[in-house]
C-alpha cells in the first residue's frame, strides 16, 4: 500500500486490481495497483489492528468481497501466536461496527462515487495456526487424528499440534517468517546492486519469481534464494521445530502438514524433509497459501446458521490479503 492522491483513470481492469481507497483526506492505493503504480509500496510487519495499514486493508477486503451491503457480516480474522493475546480484544473492538468505504471506480473505468456502507456485526479472532487446523479438519479433506501443522508465512512461521481432543499448547509457536530469508538475499545483492528503492514487498515478488531487474539488468535469484532459504532454515526454522517435534509430541503423531506461501519453495520443503523425513509423514496441504482464510470462513459459518448474516474470512497478510466468502 502507498499514499497517493494522483488521478488514476482506466489503469486497472477490475476493482480487485484497482483498489484506491480514501481514509480521511488521503487516498491510498493497495495491492496490485500499489505494486504497479506506487514508487515504494510498503506494509509494516505484524502491525496492530489499530494502525492505518490494518484499517485500510480490512476495508479493502470488505469492499472486494462483493457481499450484499444490506446484510450484517460475521468476520473472522487471524493473528500470529506471538501477538494473539496482545491484540485480540483490540481487533474485535476496532473492526466491529459500521464502515463507510469510499473507493475510486475511475481507476478501473467506471463512473460513480464508489461509497459503500458495510455493517460488521461480529468479529472473531483466531490464532493463525488454529485456523489452518480448522480448515484441515472441517474442510474438503476432513482430517482426523492428531497432526502437526507448520505454516510458513512472510511475517511469521507458525507451529501447532492438533488432536481429536483439542490443541496441544506446548506445540504452539511463532518465529520470524520468510522476510528473514529475503533480508539475507537483500544483504548479498546490495554488495553489487543498488536496491535502495526496492521495498520488501517488491523484493518478495522477485524472490517468488526467481529474478528481478536492477539498472535495466535481469538478475537471476535462484541460487541466491536457495542459499538464503537454507540459512533461514538452519538459523530460525530448525531450532523452533526441534522443540515442537519432540519425543513427547511424536508419541501422539508423526504426521506433519506444511502450509502457507513458503510451501511453494521446494528448497525450503527439502530442508524439512531432510530433518524429519525419516521419522515423519510429511504432506503439503492442498492450496497451502489459502488454507488459513478457509479456516476463518468456516469459523464464521458457525455463528450464522439460519440468521440473516453473511459469513466471511479475511487473512490480513503481510504480503497478500485474502478473502473467503460462501458462494451460495
Amino acid at each position: 500500500m502507498q499514499a497517493s492522491n494522483a488521478p488514476l483513470v482506466n489503469t486497472a481492469s477490475s476493482l480487485l486490481n484497482g483498489l484506491k481507497i480514501r481514509l480521511g483526506q488521503q487516498w491510498y492505493i493497495c495491492g496490485k495497483l500499489a505494486l504497479n503504480e506506487g514508487s515504494s509500496p510498503r506494509r509494516p510487519l505484524n502491525a496492530s489492528p489499530e494502525t492505518l495499514e490494518c484499517q485500510l486493508l480490512f476495508k479493502a477486503a470488505l469492499l472486494v468481497s462483493g457481499l450484499d451491503a444490506d446484510l450484517p457480516l460475521v468476520v473472522t480474522i487471524g493473528l500470529p501466536n506471538s501477538t494473539y493475546r496482545l491484540y485480540k480484544d483490540k481487533a474485535e473492538q476496532v473492526l466491529r461496527g459500521r464502515h463507510i468505504i469510499e473507493s475510486d471506480p475511475a481507476v478501473y473505468g467506471e463512473d460513480g462515487a464508489g461509497i459503500v456502507p458495510v455493517n460488521v456485526a461480529q468479529v472473531e479472532v483466531l490464532p493463525e495456526i488454529v485456523s489452518c487446523m480448522i480448515a484441515l479438519r472441517k474442510g474438503e479433506n476432513r482430517e482426523h487424528g492428531a497432526f502437526f501443522v507448520f505454516s510458513f508465512g512472510f511475517g511469521t512461521l507458525e507451529t501447532g499440534l492438533s488432536t481429536d481432543e483439542g490443541i496441544i499448547e506446548n506445540a504452539m509457536g511463532s518465529a520470524p517468517g520468510l522476510h528473514y530469508a529475503i533480508h539475507i538475499l537483500r544483504e548479498e545483492l546490495q554488495e553489487a546492486h543498488d536496491l535502495s528503492f526496492q521495498s520488501m514487498q517488491q523484493l518478495d515478488e522477485g524472490f517468488r519469481n526467481g529474478y528481478l531487474y536492477s539498472n535495466r539488468k535481469k538478475i537471476d535469484l535462484i541460487d541466491l534464494r536457495k542459499r538464503a532459504l537454507k540459512t533461514y532454515y538452519s538459523e530460525i526454522v530448525s531450532p523452533l521445530l526441534s522443540g515442537v517435534v519432540n519425543d513427547r509430541n511424536l508419541s501422539k503423531t508423526n504426521r506433519i502438514f506444511i502450509c502457507g506461501g513458503g510451501a511453494y519453495y521446494g528448497d525450503l520443503v527439502d530442508c524439512v524433509l531432510e530433518e524429519f523425513g525419516d521419522i515423519a509423514d510429511i504432506q503439503i496441504a492442498g492450496q497451502p497459501d489459502t488454507l488459513a482464510v478457509k479456516g476463518y470462513l468456516l469459523n464464521s459459518l458457525r455463528f450464522v446458521q439460519d440468521e440473516p448474516k453473511a459469513p466471511m474470512g479475511i487473512d490480513i497478510g503481510n504480503i497478500q490479503t485474502r478473502v473467503a466468502v460462501v458462494e451460495n
